[in-house]
């Protein structure tokens, strides 16, 4: 037999049957299951193929492997993994509910009748070697010693991991996760995973015997009957039956999806007869490409009709889920996956596209035969449209007309509410007579909404602006739909919501869009919707956010888990501890009045305060100042300052509070006397933490590029800082304003660590707690820790035991001080973090 032409130098031998009466053979009988079919390489014998029309000639180049790596498999092994981890998660924290199920399992086994008992029990004996010796005669007899091999592979892995898991959790677990697991804190007892039970899961999912009628049903009664007898005897515990069998079919659905399963995909010859029988005999039918969900076929019929025709093969059902996964949880509306995974959730969908695109008149090839090919595959045959896609042409050559056809063919979809959703240079098929044909619509949607039509006409737009530029594309667009109708696309100028194909030609053009943009507003300026739609579910900001407020959570709880809460306000006094909180309170009042007074813009009094609030959070996650002026500069560049005034106004800000704060210091100094003779001194980690981070900073700044970078990015800052101040001189009662903050502020601070001490009957000089607060404070601004943790709180505590207050109290006071300041209010912070970025504030 001679290779058929068109073959690729190396590919498996192809295909090429002619119609053989003598050949035809009945496939009445009952239909193989999965590995039960013929591989395709026999399908060239008697047995392969129905009667073939006389003359056909199938070409199958190398489209049909041998073996092939099903994508559900590897999901289905995710899937596994994700549950092994719950279970144990499950049975460490839930130990109590795990040991309820033992004591369930005991007694359901104490009723269960003798005569039962002894039934599981010859079941299991003879099953766990009965079982393995039987795969074993079925592979030979069937003759498939590799996939044989690969059973008792994944067999040996598995036992192996079982053991390995065993021995780690035995002698390096907790007892907690010993008991969890096994139901007992003997570290020689009972095994944690059982490589038994791990071994033969492995070997059922490999061989494929639950696809199997008979045999599916033989190896889950064997597999449930050895389980239930070593469950029945206590020798195990049901935590270690799941986990083991788990195991096992992760192993085995790694090691199918590895090395691949024996492929039931029909031949060509199969495809060639099921098309004769619905009436379409052919001459010839050529493999043409192997697509995501099956492959591509280019056929001639008798009569000399061109055909593509589209076989989807179950052994591809689930691919593209992970990538789909992604885009859903990354997008808020996308529906380029929503034609589903299983075979025949893609054959109808893109059926149904099909027609609906068919019965408007849009230009897409006709469907003229829908079928199964045996249970394993289903075909679509479209008629084939003679063309060059757009990708192919010279872009030189895509004329007015070519552009006003491809938007006049998506137009006639978009009346009809038909999303094309890839609208890729590619999918773009130019005829003989100039006419665009639009392919691929099958992945589309019905019904589509406004956003997935604008995001259709965006992609449009993108893929010819990447042939031709954007001005003949708006053009071309604008005399077809209208400028109106044509802006509508602005907002979804977006390369993330572009198909694949798109995005990756995007790249290196990303000045495409903006000419887009550009020309999209200068042909309709009356159009006032330019704002992006909001189409991420997931940004950065949202897991920034997400990982932000973890920390902060983590922190908190160490912190607050660290005093007996209960205890420690059991026994202050209410009285004290409500004025405590009022005065934290008043403290974020000042705060908001010490920003918008060094602000000559007017701003919202309310998201001011909360921009405060959200700082505090801010601080709980980044070490002092820092996150408070990160905040504020971002808050009053939303508020529609520009960015060097925002530093600027924050800066002058800061610079007054600095002064006020020294002043005060000085000023409670002095009223303080010589009363008590205050040593504040610092934590020695603090002050060689400053050290280190002094040194560094003297390091850095002896290498000029650092000195040119910390110039460029503070000059321009400090040119703004001196026209602010004159801005706002000019402005008293702002400065007023400002200022009046800043005392209130601190002086808010001071009272409420003056309420905190005698909450818990403490006493002392107004004045000397007053300079504990600002001298700590101060202190704690250079501690690199998150809101000074640490530092701040020893600090506090050495100088009000310095200034006279027990030791006892001044910690405890130390607490409620740090506790109604900092720590609580971060969750109104996080709240108003939230809500801030959700209106556009921050």
């Amino acid at each position: 037999m001679t290779d058929a032409p068109g073959a690729r130098p190396g590919a498996e031998p192809p295909e090429r049957a002619r119609h053989d009466p003598a050949g035809a053979h009945d496939r009445s009988g009952d239909a193989l299951p999965d590995d039960d079919r013929p591989a395709p390489a026999d399908a060239t014998g008697p047995a392969a193929t129905p009667a073939m029309p006389a003359g056909t000639i199938v070409i199958e180049d190398g489209v049909i492997p041998r073996r092939v790596r099903r994508p559900f498999d590897l999901v289905r092994a995710l899937t596994a993994v994700a549950a092994i981890i719950l279970i144990v998660a499950v049975t460490f924290f839930l130990t109590g509910t795990t040991t309820g199920v033992e004591s369930d399992i005991n007694g359901v086994g104490q009723l269960l009748p003798d005569v039962l008992k002894v039934v599981v029990t010859i079941l299991a004996g003879f099953g766990i070697l009965g079982l393995p010796l039987a795969v074993t005669v079925d592979l030979l007899i069937r003759r498939r010693p590799r996939q044989l091999l690969d059973v008792f592979v994944a067999s040996a892995i598995a036992a192996a991991l079982a053991i390995g898991l065993s021995v780690l959790i035995q002698h390096f677990g907790s007892v907690q996760l010993l008991i969890a697991l096994t139901g007992q804190t003997l570290r020689d007892g009972r095994v944690p995973v059982d490589p038994v039970f791990a071994a033969l899961a492995a070997m059922v999912t490999v061989a494929r015997l639950v696809g199997r009628d008979r045999w599916g049903s033989i190896a889950v009664i064997i597999v449930t009957a050895i389980c239930l007898a070593q469950l029945l005897s206590g020798g195990t515990s049901a935590a270690t039956v799941a986990l083991s069998l788990l195991l096992g079919w992760t192993v085995g659905l790694l090691t199918r999806y590895a090395v691949g399963t024996p492929t039931t995909r029909p031949s060509g010859l199969e495809v060639a007869a099921t098309m004769e029988s619905a009436g379409y005999p052919l001459s010839v039918l050529r493999a043409w490409r192997e697509t995501a969900r099956g492959r591509s076929y280019q056929a001639r019929t008798t009569s000399g009709e061109l055909l593509r025709v589209k076989v989807l093969d179950r052994d591809r059902e689930g691919a593209g889920l992970l990538s789909y996964a992604w885009r859903q949880l990354q997008l808020r509306d996308d529906s380029s996956g929503s034609l589903g995974f299983s075979m025949h959730g893609v054959l109808d969908h893109s059926a149904l596209l099909t027609y609906a695109a068919e019965s408007v008149g849009a230009p897409t090839p006709r469907l003229v035969l829908v079928s199964g090919v045996g249970p394993d595959a289903a075909l679509l045959v479209y008629e084939s449209v003679a063309g060059h896609t757009l990708d192919d042409l010279d872009p030189a050559h895509i004329t007015e007309s070519d552009l006003e056809s491809a938007f006049r063919a998506v137009k006639t979809l978009h009346d009809n509410q038909i999303a094309h959703r890839t609208l890729s240079a590619d999918q773009l098929l130019r005829t003989a007579d100039g006419t665009i044909w639009l392919t691929g619509i099958e992945q589309g949607a019905i019904a589509a909404s406004d956003v997935q039509r604008r995001i259709d006409l965006a992609e449009l737009l993108c893929t010819l602006g990447l042939l031709v530029g954007a001005d003949r594309t708006i053009a071309a667009g604008t005399k077809v739909l209208g400028s109106d109708r044509l802006s509508l696309a602005m907002p979804a100028l977006q390369p993330v919501a572009m198909s694949r194909t798109t995005r990756k030609a995007m790249r290196g053009n990303k000045k495409l869009l903006i000419d887009l943009r550009d020309g999209l507003v200068s042909a309709a300026p009356s159009v006032a919707e330019t704002a992006p739609l909001d189409l991420r579910r997931v940004k950065l900001r949202t897991l920034i956010t997400v990982v932000l407020g973890l920390v902060a959570g983590y922190v908190l709880l160490g912190q607050l888990t660290t005093y007996n809460i209960i205890t420690l306000f059991g026994s202050a006094r209410w009285d004290w501890v409500l004025v405590a909180f009022a005065l934290a309170f008043l403290s974020f009042v000042g705060a908001a009045l010490s920003l918008s007074g060094f602000v000559p813009e007017k701003l919202s009094h309310i998201r001011t305060f909360a921009a405060q609030l959200a700082a505090g959070f801010a601080t709980l996650v980044s070490p002092p100042t820092v996150g408070t002026v990160a905040v504020n500069v971002r808050y009053l560049q939303k508020s529609g300052l520009h960015p060097a005034l925002a530093s600027a106004s924050v800066g002058v800000s800061q610079v007054f509070a600095f002064g006020l704060h020294i002043s005060l210091l000085f000023g409670f100094g002095l009223a303080a006397g010589s009363q008590h003779s205050l040593a504040i001194e610092p934590p020695k980690w603090a002050i060689v933490a400053v050290i280190v981070l002094v040194a560094l900073a003297a390091i850095a700044f002896a290498f000029g590029p650092v000195r040119r970078i910390v110039s460029e990015r503070v000059r321009p800052i400090l040119k703004e800082v001196g026209p602010r101040l004159v801005t706002i001189a000019q402005r008293p009662w702002k400065i007023v304003e400002g200022a009046g903050g800043i005392l209130l502020l601190n002086a808010a601070f001071c009272l409420c660590m003056v309420a905190s001490v005698h909450a818990f009957g403490g006493d002392g000089n107004v004045a000397a707690i007053s300079i504990v607060y600002l001298a700590g404070s101060t202190l704690g601004q250079a501690a690199p820790t998150p809101g000074g943790i640490g530092a701040v709180e020893a600090v506090y505590v050495a100088g009000l035991t310095a200034a006279g207050v027990e030791a006892s109290v001044a910690l405890s006071a130390t607490f409620l001080f740090r506790a109604v300041t900092f720590y609580l209010p971060t969750i109104p912070g996080y709240l108003c973090f939230n809500w801030l970025q959700r209106v556009g504030a921050l």
